[in-house]
C-alpha cells in the first residue's frame, strides 16, 4: 500500500547503544593528565569530571589566551569545546575509536573576561554509529559565555566497537 512502511521498523538509535557500567572517574582523569597532547597542555586544559556521554573541563584563566580586547580568545574557547566533547564521546566509544570533528559551530554569547577560569560541560545528544552529535556550554563564573554544537565522524566503526556492560575504559 502506498504511504505505508513495509519490512522491519527502524529502531531508535538510543536503543542500539548499550549502556556501559559506571566509569572510574579518578582513573580516567589520571590517564587524561598523563596522555594529553601538547596543544592541550599549551591551553592548560584539565579534565574535571567524566561520565557516560558527558564531560567537564576547566581552562584556567591565563593572560596568554587573551585577545586584544582583554577577553579569552575565541579560538581557545572553541578548542576547549572540541576537546571536552571528544572526552564525552570517548566515554561511550572508548579512547581508541578513530574519530574526527566533522562540524563545530560556536556562538559567543558574551566576553569571557578575567579573572574566572572557563568551565565547559559537554553532552553527547545522539550517539550514532558514524555521526555523534552533541553540545557544549562554556561558563566564566556564573555567566554562560559560549554554546557550541558539534558533530564528530567515527570511522572504522563495527557494531562490536561500542562498549558492552562490564567493559572498562581509560581516557
Amino acid at each position: 500500500m502506498r504511504g505505508q512502511r513495509t519490512g522491519r521498523a527502524a529502531s531508535d538509535p538510543e536503543e542500539r547503544l548499550v549502556k556501559p557500567p559506571p566509569l572510574d572517574v579518578d582513573a580516567a582523569i589520571r590517564t587524561w593528565d598523563k596522555q594529553k597532547a601538547n596543544f592541550i597542555q599549551t591551553l592548560d586544559l584539565h579534565l574535571e569530571h567524566v561520565e557516560h556521554g558527558k564531560a567537564s573541563m576547566r581552562m584556567p584563566f591565563r593572560s596568554q589566551v587573551l585577545n586584544g580586547a582583554g577577553a579569552v580568545h575565541g579560538g581557545a574557547i572553541v578548542s576547549l569545546c572540541d576537546t571536552c566533547f571528544y572526552v564525552a564521546l570517548a566515554s561511550l566509544y572508548g579512547p581508541m575509536q578513530p574519530t574526527a570533528t566533522a562540524s563545530l559551530t560556536c556562538s559567543f554569547l558574551r566576553p569571557a573576561r578575567p579573572p574566572h577560569d572557563l568551565i565547559a560541560h559537554a553532552t553527547v545528544l545522539k550517539p550514532g554509529k558514524r555521526i555523534v552529535y552533541g553540545e557544549v556550554h562554556v561558563y566564566s563564573g556564573e555567566d554562560l559565555v559560549a554554546h557550541a554544537t558539534i558533530s564528530f565522524l567515527n570511522s572504522d566503526v563495527r557494531s562490536s566497537d561500542v562498549r558492552a556492560p562490564g567493559a572498562e575504559v581509560a581516557l
